[in-house]
C-alpha cells in the first residue's frame, strides 16, 4: 500500500520529503508568523534535528510519512504528512500539521495533494483528520474541505496542561474522493 515518498508539486506549493537539510529553515518557521492550526504542537527550534530524526525513524519503520511544505519562493513553512499508517485497514492519519501561513490556498492545495496521493497513489481507503474539538477554527478548516465529522473522542488527548482535551476526528473515504476532490480543486482556481 505505501509507495517510497516522493515530491509533490501544485501551483502555490511543494510538499518534499521531509530531511535533516531542512532543519535550520524549519527551525526558522517555528518562529515566525501565525502557525495553523491555531495552537498546534510546534516543533522544538533548538531540537529540530531530533523531531526530524524521530518523523525519519518512524518512516523508515513503515509507520509514518512526513513532508516539509516548500513555498513558492522556496522558503519552508513547516511540515505536514501522515502521522499513522495502517495498511491493514488502508487508514491514513493526517494529524502531523504546523505550517507559518494562515493563507487558506496553500491549506486547501496542501491538503488535495496529500488525500490524493493517498487515495490514489497509496491506495488507501480512509484518510482520517483530527483535531482538537476545542479549536473552532482548525475544525472550521477542516469542514470546509468536505470532510466528514465520524466523531468526537473524549479526553483523548492531555494538553500543555495536563488537561484532558477532547479530539473531533473527520474522514474521508475512497468511494467519495473523486466528487469532493473536484469540489476542491475548483476552490482553488
Amino acid at each position: 500500500m505505501w509507495p517510497s515518498p516522493r515530491k509533490l508539486c501544485g501551483s502555490r506549493l511543494t510538499l518534499l520529503p521531509l530531511s535533516h537539510g531542512h532543519a535550520a529553515q524549519l527551525a526558522q518557521a517555528t518562529c515566525s508568523g501565525s502557525h495553523i492550526p491555531e495552537g498546534c504542537r510546534l516543533p522544538v527550534r533548538h531540537a529540530m534535528q531530533d523531531e526530524i530524526s524521530y518523523w525519519l525513524e518512524r518512516q523508515a519503520d513503515g509507520q509514518s510519512l512526513t513532508y516539509s511544505i516548500q513555498s513558492q519562493d522556496a522558503r519552508l513553512l513547516g511540515w505536514v504528512g501522515f502521522s499513522q499508517i495502517d495498511r491493514a485497514h488502508k487508514k491514513l492519519v493526517m494529524d502531523n500539521l504546523w505550517m507559518n501561513t494562515d493563507e487558506s490556498g496553500v491549506f486547501i492545495e496542501m491538503m488535495v495533494m496529500l488525500m490524493t496521493y493517498g487515495f490514489e497513489v497509496a491506495g488507501a481507503n480512509t484518510v482520517q483528520l483530527p483535531c482538537l474539538a476545542s479549536k473552532a477554527a482548525h475544525r472550521r478548516r477542516i469542514e470546509a474541505l468536505g470532510a466528514s465529522l465520524d466523531g468526537t473522542l473524549r479526553g483523548e488527548k492531555l494538553g500543555k496542561d495536563s488537561q484532558p482535551q477532547d479530539v473531533a476526528i473527520y474522514s474521508f473515504i475512497k468511494s467519495e474522493w473523486p466528487k469532493k476532490s473536484e469540489l476542491l480543486v475548483s476552490l482553488l482556481q
